[in-house]
């Protein structure tokens, strides 16, 4: 069994949870990326993007971000997912779920980010934030309102411009939670989905 079939779907409530944790509406105890006009303070400076990507893509369609073929290389079985993208307020976000099995995959294409990983560097300190290794020469942390690893949950954000970022959320299946860092799992799902970004540059 590959990595990617230990992915799970879990409930709407989590999606919502993850949804809420990237963005800038006000949720108690979330630690949320801002995005003011004005440049973020606070905490380490986030990595430069030496090879920036079109902050555009930010603008495209999370439900495309990943192909059919990177999908069903995650799932052991074809997931149920999305029809459409949904617009949060503050992100366009898209979901592929294995409910029987309780996994997830979430794509969000954040665009309050306005300063990219920096609106996520600013928040550090006021939850889970851990720095992991970068994906193709772009940066990518962990971050959230909590360190849910435990619980085989982890989300991510990258940075592919100066001024835009992307996230992804995963949930890997009941029978594997702890059983391995669901943060890994994160990262080689962002390694795939900017694959794709780059391919639509």
């Amino acid at each position: 069994m590959t990595w990617v079939s230990k992915f799970a779907g879990v409930a709407a409530a989590l999606a919502v949870t993850w949804v809420a944790a990237a963005c800038s509406a006000t949720t108690a105890g979330t630690p949320e990326p801002g995005a003011s006009s004005s440049p973020p303070t606070g905490g380490s400076a986030a990595p430069k993007i030496e090879h920036p990507l079109p902050a555009s893509l930010i603008q495209g369609n999370p439900c495309s971000v990943l192909t059919s073929a990177q999908v069903n290389g995650l799932f052991s079985r074809p997931p149920t997912h999305d029809a459409a993208a949904k617009d949060t307020g503050v992100a366009k976000s898209c979901f592929w779920r294995d409910v029987d099995r309780g996994s997830l995959i979430g794509i969000q294409l954040v665009y309050v980010w306005k300063h990219g990983l920096a609106d996520v560097y600013a928040k550090r300190g006021q939850g889970f934030f851990k720095e992991l290794a970068p994906i193709q020469g772009y940066p990518i942390v962990a971050y959230g309102p909590a360190d849910d690893r435990a619980k085989g949950a982890c989300d991510v954000a990258v940075g592919i411009a100066d001024n835009a970022a992307f996230g992804v959320g995963v949930d890997v299946a009941s029978s594997a939670v702890g059983k391995g860092d669901p943060c890994d799992d994160a990262r080689k799902v962002a390694d795939l989905a900017l694959t794709t970004l780059k391919g639509n540059a």
